[in-house]
């Protein structure tokens, strides 16, 4: 089996490669909600196109490590706010607290009933694979900018089906504590579209736990419609103590169809592969009566 410290070949070729980086540039500071001035935990900061970014704590609170001076803006996001863009002259004189406007939540008038369902499976739910998709900080002497990472898989729901349960294999992890977010976006163009979640749902693990991690769904209410969706998750945080004997993989095997999606923080690029992870849902799909 292939191992790919795909997270640290790409640190190690922008070292190699980056003569600025004696002017390096630090931003420290949080994220605020802007109506309630209180902090928006786990939030999002991004350079749109680049790998540069981090994810902010709990309180809101972030380090983002810049190579050199930005020279581009700033992309803050979370869920259930709307983005926020700071310019790069901004961060320059020296704006380091951001403020999210929230999304208004509009309630549902009307109640669907749920029409009869059976059990099903989306996604790939084997434990082994031809390669180890692997991140982390091994190497390095920080953590925090490899948070925001995503890896996730083109999803086919044949019918209207409701997730009931998500399922991801890690198959090595020497983090005791790694917390991630489940994001679902349409498929546009082949590649991961608008976002379609508005709660921010969370997976969490602890105890260096490998194997199987689970994440109930049922009280979520999350309905897919028979179309294709982009199912990621999302590296939020993990211990920053010694960073650089830490990492975490999922098997991921290859295969003739580019159903695998990747990308380092909320705003780069994503890239697409022929390979599927181990990460499957359990869901309730609609019945086909006809």
């Amino acid at each position: 089996m292939v191992f790919v410290r795909r997270l640290l070949l790409s640190w190690v070729l922008c070292i190699l490669s980056s003569p600025l980086l004696a002017q390096a540039f630090t931003l420290e500071g949080q994220v605020r909600n802007a109506r309630t001035n209180q902090p928006v935990p786990f939030a999002t900061l991004g350079i749109i196109g680049r790998n540069i970014g981090t994810v902010a704590d709990e309180e809101g609170r972030y380090i983002l490590r810049f190579p050199a001076a930005p020279t581009d803006s700033l992309v803050i996001t979370s869920v259930g706010f709307f983005r926020a863009a700071v310019s790069p002259q901004a961060l320059l004189n020296g704006q380091r607290e951001f403020a999210l406007l929230p999304l208004e939540q509009a309630l549902p008038d009307v109640v669907v009933e749920r029409k009869p369902v059976h059990p099903a499976l989306l996604g790939r739910n084997k434990e082994k694979g031809d390669v180890l998709w692997t991140a982390g900080s091994s190497g390095k002497e920080t953590v925090d900018d490899e948070w925001g990472w995503e890896l996730g898989t083109v999803l086919m729901p044949k019918h209207p089906a409701y997730l009931d349960a998500l399922h991801v294999y890690l198959a090595t992890n020497t983090y005791e504590q790694l917390r991630f977010r489940l994001n679902l976006y349409t498929l546009e163009n082949g590649r991961p579209g608008r976002t379609l979640l508005s709660q921010d749902i969370q997976l969490t693990t602890t105890n260096r736990q490998r194997g199987w991690i689970q994440l109930d769904l049922s009280s979520y209410d999350i309905r897919l419609e028979a179309q294709p969706v982009v199912a990621t998750i999302q590296w939020l945080q993990s211990e920053k103590t010694e960073p650089w004997d830490k990492y975490f993989s999922i098997p991921v095997l290859r295969q003739s169809k580019q159903t695998m999606v990747e990308r380092e923080n909320s705003q780069a690029v994503w890239s697409i592969h022929a390979m599927q992870p181990s990460l499957y849902f359990t869901v309730l799909m609609e019945v086909d009566k006809r």
